[in-house]
């Protein structure tokens, strides 16, 4: 006989350890009264807590920030006019839309549209720095790649939703139009000033030619006068004429691409998914103590098991 056929095959002996995919079942169907209750009554908790909850509506407006050449220039100016407006949160700001986003989500705007509809009220809260903090929880500014800023405004009442994020958009605008000085608005400012000092010369001269004899030296010297302020009031007059079509030709407004309209389906809650992601949670939580439980109660008849048991309790404890 040959080597190999004195060797005996020897019967393959399963690990103590290995536990089968059937030994799963088992269990699952051991505690399956468990498990489902736990399951059922997650679910109808669920259910409950989530028909209980408000009906919430977003309200979206979509507005474009300038994009003229000129808006560097201008954002400089309000840059340098917002320096405390929201903290100190505008410094190093390169994006122009970020320099928009911050003065919507500012104190100064945040204000204004708390008063203007009562939020302190609506939200229930007691300081004003309570419902800004409330009114930033269901604000969301933000610019996508396309250069547009986004404003979603969520709420219990959808007209209301609607109304708040428009208003954002009313109070930027004013806004701008406060801080945006620009250099043709200050060459304006100048102008006008320099034409009401030369205007009452222009009087003081009217009145001395007026009273000079007209055969006088002293005459013609009040006509060149009269002359002289007659060109520098003319000549105001034009600069201060062509600033102010630079002013409006800088005047720099938000153009509203999409005007926030009420919602007419709620965007959230999402009560199926809050169901189901219930639902799921609890049938594992179930699987999982069926296993414990079946594991606690093999301990007591394997004192190896229950050494294992107590083992992982210690070392539980430092969790």
């Amino acid at each position: 006989m040959s080597e190999n056929e004195n060797i005996t095959p020897q019967p393959s002996i399963p690990a103590e350890n290995e536990i089968s995919l059937l030994d799963l079942l088992i269990v699952i169907a051991k505690h399956k009264k468990l498990i489902l209750g736990l399951t059922f009554v997650s679910a109808l908790l669920a259910l409950g807590y989530a028909v209980r909850l408000p009906n919430i509506y977003t309200a979206t407006a979509k507005i474009l920030p300038p994009q003229s050449s000129q808006s560097s220039s201008v954002n400089s100016v309000m840059m340098a006019q917002l320096g405390g407006l929201a903290g100190g949160a505008l410094g190093g700001l390169k994006d122009p839309n970020a320099l928009y986003i911050a003065m919507m989500r500012s104190r100064t705007i945040g204000e204004k549209v708390a008063q203007r509809f009562e939020l302190q009220k609506v939200y229930e809260k007691k300081t004003m720095t309570e419902t800004l903090k409330a009114l930033q929880e269901v604000t969301m500014i933000a610019s996508g790649k396309d250069g547009i800023i986004a404003i979603d405004v969520d709420d219990t009442d959808p007209e209301r939703a609607a109304t708040i994020a428009n208003s954002f958009v009313e109070e930027l605008n004013k806004l701008m139009r406060t801080l945006a000085l620009t250099e043709a608005g200050q060459r304006r400012q100048f102008f006008e000033a320099q034409m009401k000092s030369e205007k009452d010369k222009l009087t003081d001269a009217e009145i001395t030619l007026d009273r000079t004899p007209n055969t006088s030296l002293r005459y013609m010297q009040a006509v060149r006068n009269l002359k002289f302020q007659e060109g520098i009031y003319e000549v105001l007059a034009k600069q201060f004429a062509v600033a102010k079509l630079d002013e409006a030709k800088d005047s720099l407004l938000i153009q509203v691409l999409d005007k926030a309209i009420p919602p007419e389906k709620k965007s959230k809650p999402k009560r199926s998914s809050i169901v189901l992601l219930a639902t799921i949670l609890a049938l594992f939580i179930g699987v999982l103590w069926a296993f414990l439980k079946e594991a606690a109660e093999r301990a007591k008849n394997k004192p190896e098991q229950g050494e294992r048991m107590r083992a992982l309790k210690q070392v539980s404890k430092f969790w």
